[in-house]
């Protein structure tokens, strides 16, 4: 708890505040004690400087939200030398919006420590599915990163990394199709292939697809032959159009920690999986884990 905010405080107070026994020997020098208000070694201080002073700084997230980044929750805690906690609720998801985002943020810059006790959900962004059968789902993004040391994990919840988008489907059916004529066959090439279904997203905060749904199978031309083989039928008025048929589906994206699926037949391939923790360069953490962690790890 906080120390008194008036009136008469005390050495021995403070030390029990910063952790120390009563009764033990302590200075005001001490680097625990000097932490408790951000003090730097050697400098004039005053017992009134500890007044509302505290051994750690705690925000708690109780309701569900997005893209938090540690520096704005602690304000100006977040830079200072003390010991942080960031606390989610049993209950409680924290996402991201997209791929651009992080569930949490620990940016750069950070003094103390910071112990990120989950006992919710966090979840990363899933990789959108894609478009064209020349380029990969998008890739999940982590739930968590990290730039700056002294953090500590500790899960008892949920973390984790987002599924990577799912492939295109490729294109089906012959060039142009066919025309059946009477006893012979006339080839046709004016025809279109069938597109193939786009990918899946993969799933991330708050989508409602379990895994990313798969693009359904691209339609064909054959069911209206007239305006798909035009230059045949100015010659033929009778007869059946075969061939075009369906482009095959997209691929699903891929569920929480997995990567999407490639697209049906030659279609491309599906996006990674997000890393449940993400750590920039240099960069250490320590994790404690009693919960779930799906994705890739550091």
């Amino acid at each position: 708890m906080a120390l008194q905010s008036s009136g008469a405080i005390s050495l021995n107070e403070i030390h029990i505040e910063a952790g120390g026994t009563s009764g033990t020997q302590a200075g005001l020098n001490d680097s625990d004690i000097r932490a408790l208000i951000d003090k730097a070694a050697g400098t004039t201080m005053s017992f009134s400087e500890w007044y509302g002073a505290s051994a750690n700084v705690t925000v708690t997230l109780s309701s569900n939200a997005t893209n938090r980044d540690v520096s704005s929750l602690f304000g100006s805690d977040f830079s200072a030398n003390v010991a942080k906690i960031l606390v989610i609720n049993s209950g409680v998801e924290i996402g991201a919006t997209n791929t651009g985002n992080y569930a949490i943020h620990v940016p750069t810059g950070m003094g103390g420590t910071l112990n990120i006790q989950n006992a919710g959900i966090i979840s990363g962004a899933g990789g959108a599915g894609s478009t064209s059968t020349s380029s990969a789902g998008g890739n999940g993004q982590a739930a968590i990163n990290i730039n700056s040391n002294g953090v500590t994990v500790t899960n008892t919840g949920t973390i984790r990394g987002g599924g990577g988008g799912g492939g295109k489907g490729s294109g089906g059916g012959s060039t142009g199709g066919t025309y059946v004529h009477g006893g012979g066959v006339v080839y046709c090439y004016s025809g279109t292939y069938g597109a193939g279904g786009n990918g899946g997203n993969g799933q991330g905060y708050n989508q409602s697809q379990s895994n990313g749904a798969g693009g359904s199978l691209g339609s064909g031309n054959s069911a209206n032959p007239a305006s798909a083989y035009e230059f045949c039928v100015s010659f033929h008025t009778s007869g059946t159009f075969v061939g075009a048929g369906y482009g095959s589906s997209g691929g699903n994206g891929g569920s929480y920690g997995n990567a999407g699926n490639a697209g049906g037949g030659s279609g491309s391939q599906g996006g990674s999986a997000g890393k449940y923790i993400n750590l920039g360069g240099g960069i250490s953490y320590s994790l404690s884990n009693s919960g779930t962690l799906l994705g890739q790890a550091p």
